[in-house]
């Protein structure tokens, strides 16, 4: 049963990864879009400022879980070559 429970935990944080972070991606383009900007016609379109500025909220988020990502990749890496540790916990 330990393989199909690792199975499943693979499969749901692969789905929240893998289709979640480029839909949120897309809700924080949508909401930056909606927020104001330039027009096809070169005018200046005044939306909602909030809205840009949560999509930008959400850019940060999306940024700082790939960046997050990134470094739990390498955590053993930097330890090893920069005697780093970045996360308190996962080295051997």
């Amino acid at each position: 049963m330990d393989i199909v429970e690792a199975i499943g935990k693979v499969l749901i944080v692969g789905l929240i990864f893998g289709a979640g972070l480029p839909a949120l991606f897309a809700v924080g383009l949508r909401l930056h879009a909606e927020g104001g900007g330039t027009n096809a016609d070169g005018t200046v379109s005044h939306g909602n400022p909030a809205q840009r500025a949560l999509g930008y909220v959400i850019f940060a988020v999306v940024a700082l879980i790939i960046i997050t990502a990134l470094l739990w990749i390498t955590r053993q890496t930097i330890y090893y070559y920069f005697d780093v540790k970045i996360f308190p916990f996962g080295y051997k």
